[in-house]
């Protein structure tokens, strides 16, 4: 399963990366980009998921990431550090998967798919994002 997870975060972030260059936010849209990546069907529906979330709650999401990412305006962020950010601010505030998994996959992802920096600042933003969610429910760190 938790292959299918790390698929499902890469493809959810692939699908928020097409969508930022092609602005078409349709369940038709995202159908056809996960049917062509050829998941596994458990990979497809927790991407479909994760990317429908996302277009839920993509103001508060985004107000998240820019609040946490210090001098760095939202569009300045790479596409693919700010949709690996947007994946895990969605698990994160599904709260169904421990945080610490969550912050780390982001952070692997990141490694893989983004820049040198990328781990790091993908790590600094997210831990920030998961503090200011824990002190908004009145939690220590």
């Amino acid at each position: 399963m938790s292959r299918d997870r790390r698929s499902s975060r890469i493809l959810a972030m692939q699908a928020l990366c097409q969508w930022e260059i092609q602005h078409d936010e349709s369940s038709p849209s995202l159908a056809d980009f996960l049917a062509s990546q050829d998941p596994s069907p458990q990979a497809a529906a927790y991407a479909s998921k994760l990317v429908q979330e996302f277009w839920r709650q993509r103001t508060e999401i985004d107000e998240r990431v820019g609040t946490a990412s210090v001098k760095w305006d939202l569009a300045r962020i790479s596409t693919v550090e700010r949709n690996i950010m947007r994946v895990a601010i969605v698990e994160l505030l599904n709260g169904e998967i421990p945080p610490p998994v969550i912050l780390d996959e982001a952070i692997e992802i990141g490694r893989e798919y983004g820049g040198a920096e990328s781990p790091r600042f993908i790590n600094g933003v997210l831990d920030a994002v998961f503090k200011s969610m824990q002190a908004a429910m009145g939690q220590g760190t």
